[in-house]
């Protein structure tokens, strides 16, 4: 089997382990330690909205280190940090230091900004994105569809999660998941690599013959070849004139496209709704009269019924036009919220579930992909990082709006209609990032 896909199951069982206990199982410590500590909704929040400025502020960096040092060292590094970060938040608590007293809220703070939120963005995201873009290019989207599936099957893990947060407590779970990590994500971390031309392969697993572009083998490195990828016209340095290989756009030609700022735009707007319903919907069952562990368990299942979307519309990705499918993802968020705005018994509550869920998993391959065909592999985690950087005040404003709302009017109900809006501005936004004007470079010189 080509290497390649050995990666995407590597990266897929890393996402899997990191989304059960991070993206997705999170919420269930959320709420736990809100019933612990009293805390409001909207400062607890802040500590999620403060998280996705430091992801976002550290995503160009952590992608230029991807991009340079490849992503099984990220991976590994990422892993440990987290688990660092899972077993020190074992022991939150105030703390008084002399005549100065630190609250369990600050040191909540302090420990998810530096730590926790450093691990996963570095080791669970970038790394494991940047090498299933770097081996892939015709099945570029079902790759990341099966790679996406890592969320979706983390559900039992969010399902594990709850009934050993509810059993035991959330300090004795906080531990587990931190050795857990070490256990599971290292070894998997050692299966990534970075470009498939470092190890003798092409992109897709093709031979060299079925790519040749007239350079005899042995005239330009171990391959003999370079290929045209999606996007890009780039030149190799002393290449005939014309000749191509697969590096796309530069971060700066990327800015410089009306697509870049489209998908930033469109990605805003579904992050307002995306990361708030997710932290949100495990306390808004609560208020319903559901206990935390069904609630977990309806969060579990939620993630797991996107498997449908991720692997459905991730697979339709190489046949039909992305941006479409992101259209339509966004619009079945819509529904979905609308229809959890209604729930009055757990018949509403699987609808909600089944369809948000097909638009939520269905957009996260599309777009990992959509970002690949646009701009190419050389700079593709630099230029996520930057996007990433710019969706950063959405993803901040979501969380604590709800939450406020939440403290304010005593209900969702305001911030659930506001995420629809969202949702369909979204649409629009994405429904016109059409594919950017290859880049103009000249025929010789260095990249």
């Amino acid at each position: 089997m080509f290497y390649g896909w050995w990666i995407v199951l590597a990266a897929m069982g890393i996402t899997t382990f990191g989304s059960g206990v991070w993206a997705y199982g999170f919420p269930v410590f959320f709420s736990a330690l809100l019933t612990e500590f009293g805390w409001s909704r909207a400062m607890a929040s802040g500590a999620f909205a403060l998280s996705r400025l430091e992801g976002g502020i550290e995503a160009p960096l952590v992608g230029w280190l991807a991009d340079k040092y490849g992503p099984r060292k990220l991976a590994i590094a990422g892993a440990i940090i987290a688990s660092v970060g899972f077993i020190a938040m074992s022991q939150v608590n105030s703390f008084t230091i002399g005549s100065l007293y630190v609250s369990a809220l600050v040191v909540f703070y302090v420990l998810y900004l530096t730590v926790l939120a450093v691990g996963y963005n570095t080791g669970f995201t970038h790394a494991t994105m940047v090498a299933v873009n770097a081996w892939f290019e015709r099945k570029r989207s079902r790759a990341f569809a099966i790679f996406s599936t890592g969320g979706a099957l983390s559900g039992p893990v969010v399902a594990v999660v709850a009934w050993v947060v509810a059993t035991y407590g959330w300090r004795s779970a906080s531990v587990l998941v931190g050795i857990s990590l070490l256990i599971i994500v290292l070894p998997l971390a050692f299966v990534l690599r970075h470009k498939p031309e470092q190890y003798g392969y092409l992109p897709d697993g093709e031979a060299t013959e079925s790519r040749d572009t007239g350079i005899a083998n042995g005239a330009d490195g171990p391959l003999g070849t370079r290929l045209r990828m999606a996007g890009s016209d780039e030149v190799h340095k002393g290449a005939p004139a014309g000749q191509i290989i697969g590096e796309g756009f530069s971060v700066k030609e990327s800015m410089r496209t009306a697509a870049f700022w489209l998908l930033i735009a469109g990605s805003s707007a579904r992050s307002i709704a995306m990361t708030a319903v997710i932290l949100h919907l495990p306390r808004y069952l609560e208020d319903t009269g559901m206990p935390l562990q069904q609630a977990g368990a309806v969060l579990g299942m939620m993630v797991t019924l996107s498997i449908v979307g991720r692997i459905g519309m991730g697979w339709a990705g190489d046949y039909v036009e992305k941006r479409y499918l992101l259209v339509l993802a966004c619009l079945l968020q819509a529904a979905g919220i609308f229809i959890l705005q209604r729930v009055s018994g757990m018949t509403e509550v699987w609808v909600f579930a089944l369809v948000y869920s097909l638009g939520y998993g269905g957009a996260i391959p599309v777009h990992m992909a959509l970002v690949g065909d646009y701009f190419g592999r050389r700079y593709y985690a630099t230029i996520r990082g930057f996007l990433q950087l710019f969706v950063v005040p959405a993803t901040m404003i979501g969380p604590i709006y709800a939450g406020w709302v939440f403290d304010v009017t005593g209900s969702y109900q305001i911030a659930f209609t506001s995420f629809i809006f969202a949702l369909v501005i979204g649409s629009v936004f994405f429904f016109f990032a059409r594919r950017p004007a290859v880049a103009q470079r000249p025929s010789y010189g260095p990249h």
